[in-house]
């Protein structure tokens, strides 16, 4: 078995963050990412790398009045307000002058036009699956809602991460039931286990950050492909292995260091034979453009030297479903879920 190169992309604009941040602020980060996408799609199909594009299921709206008609009729009734993106639009609206911060229906199209990219759930509405609420249908009610997204485009979702990384294993079954088969779960360092938003405290972040530059987390990034279980019922759970922290203008040698290492754990993970899961979000490369995406082509470089000299390979995240599923089984999965209507 060779080893396997894997990219999750969380896909979110400002419904990742509109509880943190204001959107005219980050219109360049937003524009610039929309216009960012296409020149990633043709670096990853230059290396023949596959990849998985987790996209907030309202990004698959043409506007307002097309995401009303989406959206489930259960919405999750968090403990802390702030947290619904419902109750932001109702505060904020989403008026077609901020289309570039809510709404990519042909960035999907045309990430659909690539072969071996993968059309995944972030969830309809940036779902936090830690937070207190107390509608207990309500994420079923979400995955409905991504799948019905979804269904214009003529694909189902198969892959889903959990927003801001809230891995709760209480979802798993509600995943599979909607057709779900692969989630992705965090890094196995302590400080990046599942949390609440509050529950992230400062020590956490500093270690997040300073983990991508120097070792801190004692523990290697790579593993063994027989380590992802098959549990009936259950989505597989394939682990990520390393974010990949955007280029900074005030770590400009620490830059290379971040870069070094991610290539350094790739050769390993090849020469081990190993899986090596590297997640991001687009929209982390918006803000340093050119640096982000000369920092992606060195990396992919660095895939290509593995694949030629240890016959490295790249899925995403549906593929190892396929393989460790079976393909029958993998068909009957989707034939259900292919039956299954999405009422609201």
């Amino acid at each position: 078995m060779e080893g396997i190169f894997t990219i999750s992309l969380d896909f979110e604009l400002h419904w990742g963050v509109f509880d943190k941040k204001d959107r005219q602020k980050r219109a360049a980060c937003y524009r610039n990412t929309l216009q960012l996408i296409p020149r990633m799609l043709e670096q990853f199909a230059a290396a023949n790398v596959h990849v998985t594009w987790a996209t907030v299921g309202s990004l698959f709206a043409k506007d307002q009045q097309e995401w009303e008609l989406l959206k489930p009729a259960i919405e999750p009734g968090y403990s802390l307000e702030q947290y619904s993106a419902y109750r932001w639009v109702a505060q904020h609206g989403l008026s077609p002058q901020y289309h570039w911060a809510h709404f990519a229906p042909q960035t999907i199209k045309e990430i659909l036009r690539y072969p071996g990219q993968e059309l995944g759930s972030h969830t309809f509405s940036h779902f936090y699956c830690l937070e207190q609420q107390h509608e207990p249908m309500a994420f079923e009610a979400d995955c409905r809602a991504a799948q019905r997204a979804a269904a214009l485009f003529n694909t189902k979702l198969t892959s889903l991460v959990f927003p801001r990384n809230q891995f709760n294993p209480a979802y798993l079954k509600t995943c599979f039931e909607q057709g779900i088969t692969t989630i992705r779960t965090n890094p196995v360092h302590w400080f990046w286990s599942p949390v609440s938003n509050r529950g992230a405290g400062i020590l956490r972040k500093i270690m997040r950050t300073a983990d991508a530059y120097i070792q801190v987390g004692g523990t290697r990034t790579s593993y063994p492909l027989s380590s992802v279980q098959v549990i009936p019922g259950e989505p597989l759970r394939l682990p990520a292995s390393r974010f990949l922290r955007p280029w900074r203008s005030e770590y400009r040698f620490a830059n290379k260091w971040r870069l070094r290492r991610l290539c350094q754990e790739l050769r390993t993970a090849a020469i081990r034979k190993e899986c090596y899961h590297l997640w991001w979000h687009p929209e982390n490369f918006g803000d340093h453009p050119e640096e982000n995406m000369e920092s992606l082509r060195i990396l992919l470089q660095q895939y290509t030297t593995c694949r030629e000299q240890y016959g490295m390979k790249s899925w995403n995240m549906g593929e190892y479903a396929t393989h460790l599923f079976g393909v029958s089984q993998q068909n009957c999965i989707q034939s259900h879920v292919g039956a299954t209507s999405y009422p609201q």
